[in-house]
């Protein structure tokens, strides 16, 4: 029996939104738009306002605002982009890293409660599927040639 794999992808996305705001609900160091943000940065690196903006779906007045309240309590840095001098460029700050490595461990904590309830067995199969997902995020989409 082959696998529907679009039901499973909906399935993952549904089940990863929902976990990741049980994880989040009680993160107190900053605001989950925040969070947003500084893990957008340390996943790209430096970044324009436009793309930040574009890999968080929203607008770039929406994205200034955020980066210049973060700017502001010195999570982020802004410098001029050498490519263009019209532009900036947005980067973690060594205190805004700390900031959203604190976000995830108290993330992480409020996932270990509900984690030491499962049995070993589950455990050692949630690792593995969490290695998976990483290697999921590394793969590059093929085309679907159905259309």
């Amino acid at each position: 029996m082959a696998t529907d794999l679009t039901g499973l992808g909906v399935d993952m996305v549904v089940a990863s939104t929902r976990l990741a705001r049980l994880a989040t609900r009680n993160v107190n160091t900053l605001p989950h738009a925040a969070m947003r943000v500084l893990g957008r940065l340390d996943e790209l690196g430096q970044a324009r306002i436009s793309e930040l903006a574009k890999a968080d779906r929203c607008s770039q007045p929406t994205m200034s605002n955020l980066v210049q309240r973060l700017e502001e309590q010195g999570s982020v840095r802004r410098v001029q982009d050498p490519a263009d001098s019209r532009a900036s460029l947005i980067s973690l700050t060594d205190a805004g890293l700390a900031e959203l490595h604190s976000a995830r461990h108290q993330a992480g904590a409020a996932l270990a409660a509900h984690l030491s309830q499962l049995p070993a067995t589950d455990l050692t199969t949630l690792e593995a599927a969490v290695a998976i997902v990483h290697k999921l995020l590394t793969l590059e989409p093929v085309e679907d040639t159905a259309r």
